[in-house]
This record gives C-alpha cells, structure tokens and sequence, in this order.
C-alpha cells in the first residue's frame, strides 16, 4: 500500500493491524505500528494507544504500559474509561493497587466516569490484598454517590471474604446484599453458611439462612445437616426446631409445586 502503490492507511486499518500483533504475542511489532503511524503523517488515535496499551497489560509489560499512557496524554488525548479501566487492571494485577486507586481519582478530576467494570477491577485488586477495610468502605457508600455496582461487585467480595476466613465481614456484607436485591451464587451460600458455623457464629449462620431462604434459598442437605447438628451442639434447641420447621415448609411446598405441575 505505502511502498508501491502510495496508498497511506488511515487510523483504522493501522488499529486492525495492532490489535492482530497483539492477539498473536507480538507486542514489539505493534508498537512499531504506533512509530510507523507517526513517521507516515497518520498520528495515533485513542484506539490505537488503548490496543497497544492492552496488549502490554496481557504480557505483564507494567511500566510500559504506564509509558505509554504518559505518551498519550502528552499528545492531547483525552483517556476515556476503556483506556483508565486497561490500565488499572494492569496496576491491580501487579499489586500496585496504591496507583490503581489514584488512577479513580484523577478521572473524577478530568469528569470521565468509571463504569462498574471499573469499579469491578479495582475491588478485585483491593481484595488480592486483603484490604477489605477500604472495599467494604466502597460498597457501602458509592451507591449514596449515584454509582451503580451490579450482583458481580458484591460477590468479587464475598468470596474474597470466604476464602480469607473473614467470616465477621462476610456475615455483614450478606447483609447488605440481601438489603439491596443481590443474591450469592448457590453454591456461595452454602459455603457461608457452613464456614459461619466454623467459627463459631451460628447466630449469624441462623440469621443469614433465614435472610436467604426469603429470597427462594433452600440449603443444599449437607448444609441442613451441618447447621442443625452446630445447633443442637451449642445446646440452641429454639433454632434447631425453626430450621426444621422452615425445611418441612420448604419442602411441602415443593412437593405442592410437582404435584400441580403434574396434575
């Protein structure tokens, strides 16, 4: 095109060209793009850096990527969400959560909105550090600031609360999404359940099975057993007849349901 024909490609058909670097590994031939573009009267656009920049995220090239982002401002290109969110998840996956955050907030400065992939990132990279202080903090008071968070930011954190022990913040946060319409995925609430009695919280257990079982939550039968057999060892007869009551409801009900599909 360039060489025999002189036919100059224009920014797209530059971007189709390091976005298939990238895919393929070959971060350095695409970043030769960039310089090609530039030597050729086609200066870079916010699509071009963003491809790049993503490509050396997916490597593990940190401060390049950085680099990059540096370079692309200087340039006077605005980053949009897409661009602040690559490389936030860059900063995130490489503990340098500190960067990360100060990322947020230089987008409120420049007014670009973080969208809950955003947000996602970061209290992903939070929880791999087990600050769970500052992610509880964020779920408790961004929805008050008009930010939505979907069922995906609240279960990032519970199961990083799960498999961390922090059963105490587990229990809170359970409550909270059960507050504001989101529910733990199956499996998740069976393993609360079981890991709240674990430690010795099966008031909390009892509470959040009662909570869960109002949205259509039926415990899976090693689940129903672990929880009477805790409760009837801390000697809490009052709890062991309401889950059995709630058991026998629950499945008379069903029953019910089979039987009028069946009728």
């Amino acid at each position: 095109m360039v060489g025999k024909d002189q036919i100059l490609p224009d920014a797209l058909t530059y971007n189709l060209l390091i976005n298939g670097f990238c895919r393929e590994g070959k971060v350095d031939r695409a970043r030769k793009i960039i310089e090609f573009m530039k030597n050729n009267g086609c200066s870079p656009n916010l699509f071009n850096y963003s491809a790049l920049m993503n490509g050396l995220c997916k490597e593990g090239s940190w401060e390049e990527a950085k680099q990059l982002f540096v370079e692309m401002k200087s340039t006077g290109l605005k980053p949009d969400t897409i661009v602040y969110t690559t490389l936030m998840n860059c900063l995130c996956r490489a503990s340098r959560i500190d960067e990360a955050m100060s990322l947020l907030k230089e987008m409120k400065e420049n007014k670009c909105e973080a969208d809950v992939v955003t947000l996602n990132v970061l209290l992903g990279g939070l929880c791999r550090e087990s600050r769970f202080h500052e992610v509880l903090q964020m779920l408790e008071k961004l929805p008050y600031e008009g930010v939505y968070l979907n069922k995906a930011s609240y279960r990032i954190v519970l199961n990083a609360l799960c498999q961390k022990d922090e059963m105490e913040k587990a229990a809170k946060l359970l409550g909270l999404m059960l507050d504001r319409g989101f529910f733990p995925h199956y499996a998740t609430s069976n393993e609360v359940l079981i890991q709240l009695c674990k430690a010795g919280m099966v008031d909390d257990a009892v509470t959040a099975l009662f909570g869960l079982a109002e949205t259509g939550f039926k415990p899976e039968p090693h689940c129903w057993e672990f929880l009477i057999e805790m409760n009837c060892r801390d000697r809490k007869l009052l709890h062991v007849f309401e889950l059995l009551d709630e058991l026998v409801i629950k499945e008379c009900t069903h029953n019910l349901h089979v039987g009028a599909t069946f009728a």
